[in-house]
């Protein structure tokens, strides 16, 4: 019994260091834009043209050099707006100043009169502004599952989040 005792303090002692280096929760905001690759035939009124993109973020470091980062992204295609809700798997490779990652997002895609499953790559960087505050950059390619076929959305953003 007292070696299992033993053998938890250690491994809990092992563990905190770790969990020590990752930072708070970050909540975020973005701008940017938004280029489809080509027009989705299951949303009315779409083009092919580039759009505005704002989304929300929240950063929840799990290790210092993984993320998870819930978000939601509204953009348009031609007339219809869209958004997009996912969950981005961030690794970072931290560096002296700033930090760069890169990861995977899957998630949904809603307009008026569709709801479609999406899988995305995303890579970025960011870099501290002051002791709670992040700027960063993101790039982010989205392939949409749609029933008439799939079509992919390239978001190039840059915003901030602050630490809690």
């Amino acid at each position: 019994m007292k070696r299992a005792g033993l053998v938890c303090v250690l491994v809990l002692s092992a563990a905190c260091p770790i969990a020590a280096q990752a930072s708070g929760v970050g909540l975020g905001v973005s701008l940017g834009a938004a280029f489809p690759t080509s027009v989705p035939v299951d949303i009315t009124g779409a083009d092919a043209g580039a759009s505005f993109n704002w989304g929300f973020y929240v950063n929840i470091p799990l290790i210092y050099s993984f993320h998870l980062t819930p978000s939601s992204e509204l953009y348009k295609f031609g007339t219809e707006n869209v958004t997009d809700f996912d969950i981005a798997f961030k690794f970072i490779v931290p560096l002296e100043s700033f930090n760069i990652y890169a990861g995977f997002s899957p998630g949904l895609t809603a307009a008026s009169n569709l709801l479609a499953v999406h899988v995305g790559v995303v890579g970025g960087g960011a870099i501290r502004l002051v002791s709670n505050l992040d700027a960063f950059l993101q790039v982010k390619y989205v392939w949409l599952f749609l029933p008439s076929g799939n079509n992919g959305v390239v978001h190039a953003n840059a915003g901030i989040i602050l630490n809690l």
